[in-house]
């Protein structure tokens, strides 16, 4: 599939077919969000991949938490949820080794990671396993992990340690017949186009 088909063809999917991923196809996406930009080559997202309906039903806040808010448990829906989180501790570490010296030019943690790149480079990874899945002719829909609460899910959940942080959970299958009219932002807000959000030369 060409490069700018597999973006257009991208969109959030929130409802997924009882059909079965192959476990190649799940490698390869995943070999794909490791070759994602990583700031000091740091190399700090990790991802932890769950397919045990056990332990899908577990990610998501209760059901009537979810049925108040109006919203379709997909994560449990989907065959297979990857979990991207990252460790900036394994940023910062990096960035006091010897060659990273004249990155930080004496400043501090708060300065030097004003912003924190570990999240971006997170957000790399998650695009990249988005448009790997729409290569792999499956569909892909995006879970923040909202607040404290949704952070300890995840620890209890997965074990995962409080060394990292959990930054969204992804669901991937094959699309059901009724995604496109699953409730979503883009079905009330229009994508704004390139005139009013780029700028050219400046502000």
């Amino acid at each position: 599939m060409e490069f700018y088909d597999v973006v257009s063809r991208r969109h959030m999917v929130r409802s997924f077919l009882d059909a079965p991923v192959s476990s190649e196809s799940i490698e390869r996406i995943l070999n794909a969000a490791r070759r994602g930009p990583s700031a000091g080559y740091s190399q700090g997202v990790e991802f932890v991949v769950i397919t045990d309906p056990d332990v899908r039903s577990k990610l998501s806040p209760p059901p009537e938490v979810l049925a108040t808010k109006g919203v379709r448990n997909f994560i449990e829906e989907a065959p297979v949820v990857v979990l991207v989180c990252v460790s900036a501790e394994i940023y910062k570490s990096r960035y006091r080794e010897g060659d990273k010296a004249r990155a930080r030019d004496g400043a501090d943690d708060d300065d030097l990671w004003f912003v924190p790149y570990w999240h971006t480079d997170a957000g790399a990874a998650m695009m990249l396993i988005l448009l790997a899945a729409v290569d792999e002719g499956l569909s892909a829909g995006v879970a923040g992990v909202m607040r404290a609460d949704g952070q300890a899910r995840m620890q209890r959940a997965l074990g995962m340690p409080d060394t990292h942080i959990a930054i969204a959970l992804i669901a991937i299958g094959h699309a059901a017949a009724d995604a496109r009219n699953v409730r979503s932002s883009a079905n009330t807000r229009k994508r704004r186009p390139l005139d009013e959000i780029v700028h050219r030369n400046r502000w």
